[in-house]
């Protein structure tokens, strides 16, 4: 699954993208330096992992990682066009979910695309540019099941009211300004349909993404006042926000982790903002982490929400799917008080599972199965 980060030019995507991915890309004080999406893989903090591994000592471990994509910056008016705005909205149609930047930093240098410092212009600027192209689509879409309407299928009257309505909260976001009221109106209606195409079709919305807002602050900045405009952007969006420095910490990157926490300490910098974004990243792709422990090899992986566990065992192998007899499961909680599997196994803590068992976050999972060969 992929996250897309978007903002308008020169308010540090390119450069979250880089200390994330210790991807080097082009960097400047001017928009459009980055016109093709770069994409990178990061590893996940988690310190559930750690600990297994810790204890159980594999020859190899492997976290879990999520995958980011660079957008290039939109533009006011990029729905029509504008700044190659066409190209760009269709890479964000294309990923999971998205991470806003804002700007909160304050260099004379670095031009503002909106003139000024001010965040919640820049959201509504954004905003109103991925309904407008939505709109468009969305309209296109009602028109093509009207039709189909008038020629006397009746299946689908129930999706073309859902659409106008749709449609209508769209126009009325210009007094609104409430983009998470479309993406709650669509997201908890689209459950209802079960025509494949439409739900595709939702799928591949903007509006119906799921956000996460990072507040690109500098060094200097009062701590109380930057806490007090994150509270606003999450009222106004009803999204979480997180504040981080991206400079500052690009500029640690060739440091040893103690003089980064000592630099951090003299800055009042927190050295959990990094951690914390990557974290919150795969909240919004509503992903939870399993972990397998057979072998040498330890591994986390990242699973979507409510997912049972031959969707699991799919994730791992479709051989171990299609041979799938059941699944020994510890919760994380069990193996943290009992960190030991054979006294796990003989307090009778391990759960044998059938494939309806739908696994839960942190669950350390053994599947069994009849191999092909």
């Amino acid at each position: 699954m992929e996250i897309g980060i978007i903002g308008l030019p020169n308010v540090g995507k390119s450069s979250l993208f880089s200390l994330l991915t210790k991807i080097s890309v082009p960097i400047e004080k001017f928009p459009f330096t980055t016109i093709h999406p770069n994409i990178g893989i990061v590893e996940v903090p988690d310190e559930r992992f750690e600990f297994i591994t810790s204890v159980l000592k594999p020859q190899k471990k492997v976290p879990p990682t999520i995958k980011f994509v660079d957008i290039a910056g939109l533009v006011k008016g990029a729905s029509k066009g504008e700044g190659l705005g066409n190209r760009f909205l269709a890479n964000i149609r294309e990923v999971d979910a998205v991470v806003h930047v804002l700007r909160y930093f304050f260099d004379d240098t670095v031009s503002s695309s909106i003139g000024k410092i001010d965040p919640v212009e820049e959201i509504d600027v954004i905003n109103l540019e991925l309904i407008l192209a939505d709109l468009e689509v969305i309209s296109k879409y009602k028109e093509k099941l009207k039709h189909r309407q008038k020629l006397g299928d009746s299946s689908v009257v129930e999706e073309v009211e859902f659409l106008e309505q749709l449609v209508e909260l769209c126009n009325n976001y210009v007094n609104s300004k409430s983009l998470s009221t479309i993406r709650e109106f669509a997201n908890k209606n689209k459950l209802k349909f079960k025509d494949k195409e439409l739900q595709s079709f939702l799928n591949q919305l903007l509006i119906t993404k799921n956000f996460l807002y990072v507040l690109n602050y500098d060094e200097n900045v009062d701590r109380k006042q930057l806490e007090k405009k994150s509270e606003e952007i999450s009222s106004y969006t009803s999204c979480p926000v997180l504040p981080l420095c991206i400079k500052f910490e690009l500029s640690l990157a060739e440091f040893q982790n103690e003089e980064k926490e000592s630099l951090r300490k003299e800055y009042g910098i927190p050295s959990s903002e990094l951690n914390n974004f990557i974290k919150n990243s795969v909240k919004i792709l509503n992903l939870i982490t399993f972990y397998t422990v057979v072998g040498d090899e330890h591994r986390a992986w990242l699973i979507k929400e409510n997912s049972s566990v031959l969707d699991a065992a799919a994730k791992i192998h479709t051989e171990i799917k299609e041979g799938f007899i059941n699944a020994e499961v510890v919760p994380f909680e069990k193996f943290q008080q009992t960190p030991d599997l054979k006294l796990l196994y003989q307090n009778g803590d391990v759960k044998i599972c059938g494939k309806d068992y739908v696994v839960q976050d942190g669950d350390i999972i053994k599947i069994n199965f009849r191999s092909k060969t």
